[in-house]
Formats: C-alpha cells, sequence, structure tokens
C-alpha cells in the first residue's frame, strides 16, 4: 500500500466511518505528522507467547490444555489423536470428550442432541465391555503378562461367540 499524499510506503492506515460510509487514509509517518496524527514514540509489542496463545485460543478453543490431557479409559484414545485423526475410538468417547465435541458438533450440525433413528436392541454395554477387555489384553501384553492376557482372549472369544 503506498501513501495517499506521496507514493512512499504507506504504514498508517486509518478508518473513519461518516453516515455510514466508511473512508480509509493510507498514509507515510511523514505525512502523519504532517496531518496533524499523533503517533506513538515506540509502537507496541506483543511478547510471541501472547500471540501464539491468541491463535490457539482462536483456532481450538480455552479447553485445548485441559483436553489435551485426556484419554478414554475404554479404548484409549487421547483428544488430540481425535483432533489429528478425526475419529473417535468408543462410543464411551462422547461423554469423556464432552466438553470438547459439543462445541464442534454445535458448529457442523447447529444442535447437540440426536434426533434420528436409535436401534431398537442397543448393545452399547456389551461393546463397552469388550472394549474394556481389549485394553485390559494390550496393558497386559505390553507388562507381559502373558497367563492374565490369554484369560483375557479367551473372554473376549466367548463374546465374539456369543454374538
Amino acid at each position: 500500500m503506498t501513501c495517499q499524499r506521496c507514493a512512499e510506503d504507506a504504514s498508517i492506515h486509518l478508518t473513519e466511518t461518516v453516515d455510514g460510509e466508511a473512508r480509509q487514509l493510507h498514509l507515510c509517518v511523514r505525512c502523519a505528522r504532517r496531518a496533524g496524527i499523533v503517533l506513538p514514540e515506540n509502537p507496541p509489542t506483543l511478547g510471541l507467547d501472547a500471540v501464539v496463545e491468541s491463535l490457539i485460543k482462536a483456532n481450538v478453543g480455552e479447553l485445548v490444555g485441559e483436553l489435551a490431557e485426556l484419554a478414554c479409559p475404554d479404548c484409549g484414545t487421547k483428544f488430540m489423536e481425535f483432533r489429528t485423526a478425526g475419529r473417535l475410538g468408543c462410543p464411551a468417547d462422547y461423554e469423556v470428550f464432552r466438553k470438547g465435541l459439543l462445541p464442534l458438533i454445535m458448529k457442523q450440525h447447529g444442535v447437540t442432541r440426536h434426533v434420528g433413528k436409535t436401534p431398537k436392541h442397543s448393545r452399547l454395554g456389551a461393546n463397552r465391555a469388550r472394549l474394556r477387555l481389549r485394553a485390559a489384553l494390550r496393558d497386559a501384553i505390553s507388562l507381559e503378562d502373558y497367563e492374565h492376557a490369554a484369560r483375557l482372549r479367551d473372554q473376549l472369544r466367548q463374546k465374539d461367540a456369543d454374538r
């Protein structure tokens, strides 16, 4: 942008609204001083951390610190994994990540309650128990407790056979 009076680079940009009509004025420092505009001695300084924090709050939200620590007890999915992948791990995630999901759902759908069809026979409880068994199996394997892992594996196979 160039100064409207002398064609140098403009560094002062003013907008004035008069009777609903906006007028813009672009001036260099020298022309702004000649026009009687009082300029501060030193420009205001913003710390980098303040700028980054305001960007995070504007784009991610204020709950980011609190939500980043959350992980689902059933499937182990972390909130930040959901944010990057865009997928939840299990039905329990909706309750665990409620504070972060409600604003997203509201923004996408305009409502935060389900208004469509629901299945007549919900297996939510069975699925939740199965997910807990799978998480426990992963933990047992990582701890090298293979006897406990074998028992959990057998329980999972029994649940699959009962389906």
